[in-house]
């Protein structure tokens, strides 16, 4: 696909993963149903005739759909409303689970996970506490990657520059009790930061839940 040349190659990660976000059946495409489900979803349903035209605006080869070039437009393009939509639905993470019992509350598609771990290696690629890096796309070397807490404790440092003081990160000789104070630490900052984290427990984590990653 061919991208704006004025988007990092962080940014096209970004674009990516929240591209995925709305595109709900993975199919590479957004179509009105699935902007119709995203505002749906937080409460602010929109009408039908609105939802067309915020299609149309980004439809540049009016296939009454949107690709991922087209929706890189979104920043110069796209109405307000749908712009605020999407960073509210990037900020949620809503799912049901304990430490326990884990319920099936959030599924990941391929698409997804493909978006978070190629957003984790362009963010942390330079990062000499990351050396593991680049996490495998195509299998479940996501799950495993965060179970120690240091890539989520560092996505937190990237996302909000020093909410964490990196001196307290346990980064050598891990043992059962420094993984669960990163984990500890990475939940805590994170709801500090203003995610709204549900029913996760650091053992949850720590096992590398999909439904819960």
């Amino acid at each position: 696909v061919k991208m704006p040349r004025e988007f990092t190659e962080e940014e096209l990660e970004e674009v990516r993963l929240a591209f995925n976000n709305v595109d709900v059946d993975g199919n590479g495409y957004v179509t009105a149903s699935e902007i119709a489900g995203l505002f749906q979803e937080l409460g602010k349903p929109m009408p039908g005739y609105k939802i067309r035209e915020l299609l149309e605006s980004l439809d540049r080869d009016k296939d009454s759909r949107i690709s991922l070039d087209e929706f890189t437009e979104v920043d110069n393009t796209m109405a307000s409303a749908f712009k605020s939509a999407l960073k509210q639905k990037e900020g949620i993470v809503s799912i049901g689970g304990t430490s326990e019992i884990s319920s099936a509350g959030t599924t990941h598609t391929i698409g997804k996970r493909h978006a978070f771990a190629n957003y984790i290696n362009v963010s942390l690629k330079d990062d000499p506490d990351c050396s593991h890096l680049p996490i495998d796309p195509n299998n479940d070397s996501l799950f495993k990657a965060v179970s120690n807490g240091i890539i989520l404790c560092k996505l937190i440092n990237h996302s909000v520059p020093d909410t964490i003081d990196e001196r307290t990160i346990n980064i050598e000789k891990l043992t059962a009790f420094t993984i669960q104070e990163n984990l500890n630490l990475a939940l805590n900052s994170a709801s500090a930061i203003g995610c709204q984290v549900v029913n996760i427990g650091a053992s949850d984590l720590k096992e590398g839940k999909p439904h819960l990653v």
